[in-house]
Order: C-alpha cells, then structure tokens, then sequence
C-alpha cells in the first residue's frame, strides 16, 4: 500500500520519519451464484408472494414496515434526506 505522506517530525537533532497510510481500503469481491453441476448462472426471479407472477421493475417500490402496513419511500424522499445532511 502506497503512503499518501510522507514526512518528518524533528526534536533537536533526532527527525523521526513519518508515513501516513488511508485508515480504509475499499475491495469488493463481485461472485456469481452458479449451479454446481455445468456452472450455469443463476437468475433471480422478482416474483409477487402473492399471485407467484414476476414483476416488472417498473412496477416495483420501496417500502418501510411500519406496524401492520408499509410506508412508501420514493426517489424525492430519498433525495430531500441525502439534501438534509448536507
């Protein structure tokens, strides 16, 4: 890992060399689910627990349980808390 500064604390006649290194190093590690047997990928399926039918994304929101129900979040929610911590 590379140093990103370099340099040196005196006390009368010792200097002490000094090196700062980043307290966080980012990695991601991006895997495949793959079936075992001819590693052929594996697609998820965005499937209504009710009716069994896939839905389209378009069709699809946030929500927050809250109670017995859910609370919708959409985009400008998002949005107006990301401003709010500004």
């Amino acid at each position: 890992m590379r140093s990103i500064w370099t340099g040196s604390i005196g006390f009368g006649l010792v200097s002490i060399p000094i090196k700062l290194f980043s307290a966080v190093q980012e990695t991601r590690l991006d895997l495949d689910m793959l079936v075992s047997r001819d590693h052929a990928h594996i697609k998820f399926q965005r499937l209504n627990e009710n009716t069994k039918k896939e839905v389209p994304y378009d069709k699809i929101v946030k929500g927050y349980k809250y109670d017995e129900d859910y609370v919708i979040i959409e985009d400008a929610d998002f949005e107006a808390a990301a401003y709010a911590l500004q």
